[in-house]
């Protein structure tokens, strides 16, 4: 598999993070005054926009070409990951070992590892692919350490 997006941030620019909040805004004042037709189009606008987009959380991937364990995340989860909750919330970011990213964190032995990142801070991370069955279970309580809860409409998606 080619890395040739290696690096490339998935997650729409964060700028468009504060137009979310006013549509909001302006959607629950919209709703208080009763005009439901106005209501329904500015949240239909907030909605339209990704809940991610202001969210500093990131999941990073670090990968190397050839990695097979890397190769297999992205044939058993890596399409359905950004369609899933925890994708939501936390959009992934691909890396190569050595990645200006990574400067300042501890280093990276295996890949994949997967670093979750506020702000470029690093709050945890999952070394190596445990499998299908286990990459959330071992993703999620790092996610809830960030504020993720799971259970509130979680629902996993896997590649076709």
């Amino acid at each position: 598999m080619a890395l040739d997006h290696v690096g490339a941030d998935l997650a729409p620019r964060a700028s468009r993070g504060w137009l979310t909040g006013i549509l909001l805004v302006l959607a629950s004042a919209v709703c208080a005054a009763g005009a439901f037709v106005a209501c329904a189009i500015a949240l239909n606008a907030a909605a339209s926009l990704p809940s991610h987009a202001a969210s500093p959380i990131r999941l990073v991937m670090v990968e190397e070409p050839g990695c097979r364990f890397c190769q297999k995340w992205h044939a058993e989860i890596g399409r359905g990951y950004p369609k899933t909750d925890e994708g939501r919330f936390a959009p992934l970011k691909r890396v190569r070992r050595g990645a200006p990213d990574l400067k300042g964190l501890a280093p990276v032995v295996y890949t994949p590892t997967f670093i979750l990142m506020r702000s470029g801070e690093e709050l945890g991370r999952v070394t190596g692919y445990p499998g299908a069955d286990y990459f959330y279970e071992e993703l999620r309580p790092l996610l809830s350490a960030a504020g993720y809860f799971p259970g509130f409409g979680t629902k996993e998606i896997s590649a076709p």
